[in-house]
């Protein structure tokens, strides 16, 4: 598994519940990951109505995640790492322990999460190809004895959506399953020119089914899983900044199909403080879309294939280690028949990596890691420009952390850790380009940090400051629609993160948290733009501050009525820059958006959310580009939306 959360059996109002993570592949006290990790449960995204990945970045400091162009190409910003790559972001997705295809980091929140876990900064040793900026991990509560039926219906003024899912024992004691359906429609807020009907209209549908068989006392967990989801809309759509209070884009065709088909295969053996854990999956992807009047259609078929084995850092050994192998293979295709292109990529990775902590002292930890990454790739173009290579890439990215505890409750820690992002072939082939190949991409962290539990456990704080250097970044150049990934110098970042949450009393609850970054290009040379010097400029899509501040209060209303629980939140994103150049045309502004509501808890088994979702109904941008003869053009954010949700379960 990627990551998991273990709530404690005294529910809320309550002290902060223990929390059992496995960020480093192994069970342990978040406390004590000698790194920047956070943690949020499925309760505060339900709460707050973030119904998709990428609405997580209101629950997180330091990251911003927004969509670019479209949902399917969500961009993630962690500590200045934004992911300029459509596709090989810097900030990857794990569901279930799996790696996610780039394209569906817009997807719903699954019903049934169990915990959400964002680690920060370059995961390189554990995590690999592309982790250069940190790793969002989700992961799922499996199907067992307990017979369960979970259900939500939400109806806002621009969102309707329902879901349920049905889980238990197929054979008691030995096989278990579950199966859940999720349906979601997000109306659209623009009008067209002219005629004023509404356009951008988006609709998710997706099912799953999961059967797992482990028998009650046996060392034996293993689990298939199926999966199949469809997403159809127009939401691509470009808007002049003069039609931003209008929301009217300009004319132009845009629409996608996107399907995506994944499977999967978990097998673990507990030898006993020791399990050996094989995680299969295969994703095929099919993306039939028209944008700005290009209609350039995509395959993808990914498998992943990783074999660790990991010990139980729960069991106080003196050293936990964990050591494994991983294999992926990619094929691409993109094809522009109004050109007469194609392109097509096959990617074969292979990793060896470890990890191990040595409990010098109950106070000091060393932690070293290291893994070894090598791909091949073969590319092909075909038709108006024709072009073929093959290349190899390895790299070997290690760690260092040093951890010690001042005293029982509070961790001070210092950690070096490394991130590679294999080179490789652009996949947008056009006349445009003048380039075909780009170089690996390499990060180097550095960080310091310290993490406490104060007044029996109602006070969590983190702190962390960090530095980052990135050796030939990768950025999309060019003019739009034929940008094209080359390597452009060399960026640093650095900043400090903040977090508490805090329960004042048995009924309020506050979680604050703060990014402070500053990223940019201290080297920058590339061919699209020779002779020019963008050195000191801002990296595009990383805010220079973001913020977020959230309380909810309990309020007992008796006699078998359950409570009713008001919440409020806040967050902020600072200025950000949508190209290299740092043009004022191509920014926005900082900007805060609130949300609020109030959840009647009726029972375990029913509640009822009212919400408003940016209240005051903010206006900004979340992408923009030279649209050359029609100027500069841009995609916005959702406004304003209200609505309420029904949850049950039994």
């Amino acid at each position: 598994m990627g990551a998991f959360a273990q709530q404690a059996a005294t529910p809320l109002p309550a002290p902060l519940p223990t929390i059992v993570v496995t960020a480093t592949k192994r069970a342990i006290d978040p406390m004590d990951v000698d790194g920047m990790i956070e943690t949020a449960a499925p309760e505060d995204a339900q709460a707050r109505n973030l119904r998709s990945i990428a609405d997580l970045d209101r629950l997180f400091p330091d990251i911003n995640i927004r969509p670019r162009s479209g949902a399917i190409y969500s961009n993630m910003t962690v500590r200045g790492q934004s992911s300029p790559d459509f596709y090989n972001p810097s900030v990857q997705v794990y569901v279930d322990g799996r790696v996610q295809d780039q394209q569906t980091f817009g997807q719903l929140l699954p019903l049934d999460t169990e915990t959400i876990e964002l680690l920060y900064g370059p995961q390189g040793t554990l995590y690999g190809r592309g982790a250069i900026g940190g790793v969002l991990s989700l992961t799922t509560v499996r199907p067992n004895n307990e017979l369960r039926l979970l259900g939500s219906a939400g109806y806002g003024t621009l969102d309707r959506d329902s879901a349920v899912k049905a889980a238990g024992p197929l054979v008691k004691d030995i096989l278990y399953g579950d199966v859940a359906l999720t349906y979601r429609q997000r109306l659209g807020e623009f009008e067209e020119m002219g005629s004023g009907d509404r356009q951008g209209d988006t609709h998710d549908r997706s099912g799953r089914l999961r059967l797992r068989y482990a028998p009650t006392g046996s060392p034996l967990d293993v689990m298939v899983s199926a999966q199949r989801s469809v997403q159809s809309s127009d939401e691509e759509r470009f808007i002049p900044r003069q039609n931003f209070g209008s929301r009217t884009p300009v004319p132009v065709p845009s629409n996608y199909r996107l399907t995506v088909n994944s499977f999967g295969l978990d097998a673990a053996y507990d030898f006993g403080g020791t399990t050996l854990a094989a995680i299969s999956g295969y994703q095929d992807r099919t993306l039939d879309r028209t944008i700005m009047g290009y209609y350039s259609p995509e395959d993808q078929k990914t498998f992943t294939q990783e074999i660790r084995l990991a010990s139980d850092q729960r069991q106080k050994k003196p050293v936990d280690y964990v050591v494994g192998a991983f294999y992926q293979n990619l094929e691409f295709e993109r094809r522009v028949p109004a050109a007469r292109q194609v392109s097509r990529q096959e990617i074969d990775s292979y990793a060896l990596f470890g990890e191990a902590t040595w409990h010098v002292t109950d106070r000091f930890d060393i932690t070293p890691g290291l893994r070894f990454d090598y791909e091949e790739v073969d590319a092909r173009a075909v038709g108006t420009v024709a072009l073929s290579g093959t290349d190899s890439f390895s790299a070997i990215s290690p760690k260092l952390a040093l951890g010690y505890k001042i005293a029982p409750n509070l961790r001070v820690y210092g950690l070096y850790s490394s991130g590679f992002k294999a080179g490789g072939f652009t996949r947008n082939v056009s006349p445009a380009n003048i380039a075909f190949t780009y170089d690996p991409q390499k990060s180097h962290n550095f960080e310091v940090g310290a993490k406490g539990r104060f007044f029996a456990a109602r006070l969590e704080l983190s702190a962390s400051a960090y530095y980052t250097r990135t050796d030939d970044y990768q950025l999309f150049v060019g003019m739009q629609p034929n940008q094209y990934l080359q390597n452009v110098g060399e960026v640093a970042s650095k900043g400090i993160d903040l977090r508490a949450t805090a329960y004042p009393t048995d009924s309020l609850r506050i979680v604050a948290g703060v990014g402070l970054n500053h990223s940019e290009f201290t080297r920058y040379d590339t061919k699209a733009n020779p002779g020019v010097s963008l050195k000191g400029k801002k990296v595009p899509y990383a805010p220079s501050v973001t913020a977020n501040l959230s309380a909810d209060y309990r309020v007992p209303l008796g006699d078998g009525w359950g409570a009713l629980i008001p919440r409020a939140g806040v967050s902020y994103v600072g200025k950000l820059y949508f190209d290299e150049s740092n043009a004022a045309a191509q920014s926005q502004t900082g900007y805060a958006l609130f949300d609020a509501g109030v959840t009647w808890e009726y029972s375990d088994a029913l509640a009822l959310t009212a919400y408003a979702d940016n209240i005051a109904d903010k206006t900004y941008a979340v992408y923009g580009f030279n649209g050359g003869a029609m100027g500069n053009l841009y995609q916005l954010g959702a406004g304003r939306m209200l609505g309420a949700r029904l949850n049950v379960k039994f």
